[in-house]
């Protein structure tokens, strides 16, 4: 059996404390936070980070996942891929359902984009590295070069509402809020952290503080705002801007370059960590529930800073020792136990069908 990798674990784990956080922060936060103040910069900060660094993260271990099978019969394929992209489909509708007065129960998400990447990964599984490399290049221009097609000065509300089945491949493109173009750089960064020596990743990093700074410098001699979740600003989430991939991407590079030079992932708390991220797919979901309730029986409700600091941080700390007891004694209750026993069963019943029939491949 493979030896899972520590450092990616924890990653995943950090992933989805920032995820919980950007959830969380949005819920409680004041009326009055402004996101150039310390708190809501912070806020902003690590909710920014947390999108690109779980898709990276996805787009690492579904890579390596693809590899493996690189080869194989086109039973072993569909074994591999129906039930991800089906349960991370249904898994996506749950959340909107659940978060119904955020989204519309058929927005794509960043789930439905996994089921996507899932799609894709036995193609990219077959690219060399320099064709990676410059789709990736090409992936963070292309809010420059299609900027008409991605929302730019989009209302949330057109963001996550399709009114037919062609607005929808819209959304899931191009304008949704995790839309596969750009997003999908982020999955081919991740592909490429693996791929890399670490002589090429600083290198990698170098570049990209040099281009982040350069963004910073850009906006303080035009005096533009330098980052702001949407409207005008040099960086921007919704939608996903150049300059928002390049800075957010050397971000992921550097907390992956951080991690894997941590003295030990196997302490107390790195093991938390990394046993919350194996069950990252199942925290995501059920993340949400607390908020929902949240929504439904308190708000409206307008905390004071240092009480939304403290609830934000007392949420996201909880999933630590919470994620890391579910995956010790529950981990069969899980997305991640779903998708593996359907994916051995589907397996198991396409390797048995030339027995049947007497054939051989």
């Amino acid at each position: 059996m493979r030896a899972r990798r520590a450092d990616i674990d924890l990653l995943r784990g950090l992933a989805i404390l920032f995820m919980v956080e950007a959830h969380v922060g949005g819920t409680l936060a004041p009326s009055d936070l402004s996101t150039s103040a310390p708190l809501g910069l912070l806020a902003a900060s690590i909710g920014g980070l947390a999108a690109p660094l779980f898709i990276a993260v996805a787009g690492w271990g579904g890579l390596q996942a693809a590899r493996r099978r690189l080869g194989s019969a086109p039973g072993e394929w569909t074994a591999w891929l129906l039930p991800r992209v089906l349960l991370l489909l249904a898994a996506q509708l749950l959340v909107n359902v659940v978060m119904s007065p955020v989204f519309h129960w058929s927005t794509p998400g960043v789930l439905s984009l996994f089921a996507l990447l899932a799609l894709l990964m036995p193609l990219l599984a077959r690219l060399s590295l320099r064709t990676r490399v410059t789709l990736l290049i090409l992936l963070a221009c292309a809010p420059l070069l299609l900027s008409d097609w991605t929302g730019v000065g989009w209302t949330w509300e057109q963001r996550i509402r399709a009114d037919d089945l062609a607005g929808w491949f819209g959304l899931l493109l191009l304008s949704g809020t995790y839309p596969l173009l750009p997003w999908l750089c982020f999955a081919l960064l991740g592909g490429l952290l693996a791929d890399h020596d670490e002589r090429r990743r600083r290198r990698l990093l170098l570049a990209g503080v040099l281009a982040s700074v350069a963004t910073l410098l850009w906006a303080q001699a035009n005096g533009e705002t330098w980052a702001s979740i949407s409207g005008d600003s040099l960086l921007t989430f919704f939608p996903a801007s150049t300059p928002f991939l390049v800075v957010s991407g050397t971000c992921v590079i550097a907390l992956h370059e951080l991690v894997g030079r941590l003295p030990s992932t196997e302490g107390r708390l790195g093991q938390a960590i990394g046993n919350l991220g194996r069950l990252s797919l199942s925290v995501y979901v059920v993340h949400f529930v607390p908020l929902a309730l949240w929504n439904h029986f308190v708000e409206p409700f307008d905390p004071s800073h240092a009480l939304a600091l403290v609830g934000t941080l007392a949420y996201v700390l909880l999933w630590i020792p919470l994620g890391s007891w579910w995956h010790t004694h529950l981990p069969r209750l899980s997305i991640e136990h779903l998708l593996k026993e359907c994916t051995r069963r589907l397996t198991a019943v396409t390797a048995s069908g030339p027995e049947r029939t007497g054939r051989r491949d």
